[in-house]
């Protein structure tokens, strides 16, 4: 072995006789240590501290240098054992907040708050024997502390996730909100600080958000998100009225707008948002409800007015704007009625709008319908149209009446009509008599022509005959003309047989006599028959059993036998043959009215 060797190994020898030693120190130094331990944890046991007393019995079990009253430190551990379970549950809590904290896990925090209130009901029970300890190990812990903060930190980050959305228009997200009313009161400074905070944040976000969205058009979405939000805020005990109010100023703002511009349509469609609104929040009555029933009621008031004073197009449009706010159909209907009986017109063009209708009448509530309406157009047609009762119209058309006749007047003859049947008087020029009368009776079926004739004038008599006034007479019937000799009939009888009236002679308004009874008559209107013995144009000289007479009238009168009907109003002296030297005789003067 060399000298370099024996160094060596001398040299190994000494360290490792230096290190037991040190090893044999430091197992000295524990020693001590967990006997002072041991001690110290008696003393804190002594003076009743048991948390302390648990914590140092603690170390002393951990103290592994040597076995020193081992089962003292066994008995007093198990004897404090739920301090030990109370200071390892917060522990473990405690570093779940800080996990939750840093990883912005606000369910995971809330979780973990849940747990400590659990476990906090746990250890301070009435059956656990060192429950009174809990407070203060809770305290020593520093957990209340922790989760303040936590807290806080997540206050902060909810109230910019507010701003962040209210900047971005976000409605939909309201999570922020349950997350801060989630949030403990103890950690606002009690229930009246978390309410009185919360309200004013949520308040400024609501109302912001809501004049966005009613400023930019989104009326219905913020009437949608008003009632969501009241649901929410109910359903999490939250008390708050400035959803409803906010709601109720931007609904009232609008509405009045839509007054003030004259828009009735908009008006009704926003009132009836609004009422499906109330009628989801299970509002029974409102500000906003009475004012949109008052200015619904002004504009219906209105509008009724305007029908009566005859403006029905500018009725009907308001009765239509309001209709998508209530039921406006019957009035509609009415105002459309009463245009078409004050307009007649309309009636005749909603059956056949071609022809340029004239002479157009009408009327409401007769012949089976709702309204009627009669009228011609440029080439004599004649016209009929009725509304049913079930608002379908009938149309009816006549093209009996002469082409070139010049219509004065189109009317409902009253005395021949029906109640469920018209007929229509057509009167115009006649070249021969004052009018040319013609009526046309309105069957399911079609229109039938009663009478046409010219005469100066008519009427109705009570068996429904017609008495007409000079008519032109034709053949004995009703189609009117002139008879062969161009004589008159004052009065003439009209029958009505089948579909027509018919001619059915004249009214007896003379008085039958013979010639010679003429004196006895004078003014009277008489009809005699006498033999002509000389004739002319405008006069002739009649003559029986001896007497003469002196005929007078626009006839040509010529020799033969002849029924007069006339009046004896004068006489005069005249020579007979015509010869002056014999004596003159006095002969009555007939004013001739009609020859037969």
């Amino acid at each position: 072995m060399t000298m370099k060797n024996a160094l060596t190994l001398r040299n190994l020898y000494i360290l490792l006789c230096a290190a037991v030693l040190v090893l044999i120190g430091v197992k000295g130094y524990d020693m001590n240590r967990k006997i002072d331990w041991v001690a110290t944890a008696g003393q804190y046991y002594d003076r009743k501290d048991l948390i302390h007393a648990e914590e140092w019995y603690q170390k002393a079990a951990a103290n592994r240098s040597i076995r020193y009253k081992e089962d003292l430190i066994a008995s007093r551990l198990k004897e404090l054992e739920p301090i030990t379970s109370m200071r390892q549950s917060l522990s473990r809590l405690d570093r779940r907040a800080e996990t939750a904290a840093r990883n912005r896990d606000f369910d995971g925090l809330m979780n973990m708050y849940a747990d400590l209130v659990a476990a906090k009901k746990e250890y301070m029970a009435a059956s656990q024997p060192l429950a009174a300890y809990y407070p203060k190990i809770s305290a020593m812990s520093g957990i209340s502390d922790d989760l303040t903060k936590d807290f806080k930190q997540f206050q902060s980050l909810f109230y910019q996730q507010a701003k962040d959305q209210l900047a971005q228009g976000d409605v939909n997200d309201n999570a922020f909100k349950w997350n801060l009313l989630a949030i403990p009161a103890e950690f606002y400074g009690g229930a009246e600080a978390k309410s009185k905070q919360l309200s004013g944040k949520f308040q400024s976000y609501d109302e912001a958000l809501m004049a966005r969205m009613a400023g930019a058009g989104q009326y219905q979405n913020m009437l949608d998100w008003s009632l969501s939000m009241m649901t929410e805020y109910k359903s999490r005990s939250f008390k708050t009225n400035w959803v409803k109010e906010k709601a109720d100023s931007l609904a009232r703002t609008l509405l009045t707008k839509d007054v003030q511009e004259d828009q009735a349509a908009n008006f009704a469609a926003h009132a009836k948002m609004y009422t499906a609104y109330m009628a989801g929040a299970g509002m029974k009555q409102s500000a906003v409800q009475d004012y949109i029933t008052r200015q619904i009621g002004t504009w219906l008031k209105g509008a009724d007015r305007k029908v009566k004073n005859h403006k029905y197009e500018e009725a009907i449009a308001i009765y239509q704007a309001l209709s998508g706010y209530e039921d406006t159909e019957d009035k509609i209907k009415a105002a459309q009625l009463a245009w078409t009986v004050h307009d007649p017109v309309r009636l005749l063009q909603s059956a056949d709008p071609s022809p340029s209708y004239d002479f157009v009448s009408g009327g409401a509530d007769r012949f089976g319908g709702k309204a009627y309406a009669i009228g011609t157009d440029g080439s004599n047609t004649v016209y009929f149209t009725r509304m049913n009762s079930d608002e379908t119209v009938q149309g009816y058309s006549s093209h009996d009446f002469p082409q070139g006749a010049a219509i004065r007047k189109v009317s409902i003859e009253p005395s021949l009509s029906t109640g469920g049947t018209p007929v229509i008087l057509v009167e115009a020029d006649s070249t021969t008599r004052k009018a040319l009368y013609a009526a046309y009776e309105v069957r399911e079926n079609g229109i039938v022509q009663l009478f046409q004739f010219s005469a100066d004038g008519y009427s109705v008599q009570s068996d429904k005959s017609l008495l007409v006034t000079n008519p032109e007479i034709g053949g004995g019937s009703v189609a009117g003309g002139m008879d062969a000799v161009g004589g008159t009939a004052p009065e003439a009888i009209y029958e009505r047989r089948g579909d027509a009236y018919e001619f059915a002679g004249f009214q007896q308004d003379f008085t039958d006599i013979v010639a010679t009874d003429l004196p006895s008559h004078p003014g009277e209107k008489v009809r005699f028959t006498i033999y002509i013995v000389q004739g002319g144009q405008g006069e002739a000289l009649a003559e029986m059993e001896g007497s003469y007479i002196k005929l007078r009238g626009n006839f040509q009168f010529t020799e033969g036998s002849v029924t007069v009907i006339g009046t004896y109003n004068e006489s005069e002296e005249m020579y007979p043959g015509g010869d002056q030297n014999v004596e003159p005789v006095n002969v009555p003067i007939v004013d001739v009215e009609r020859l037969e």
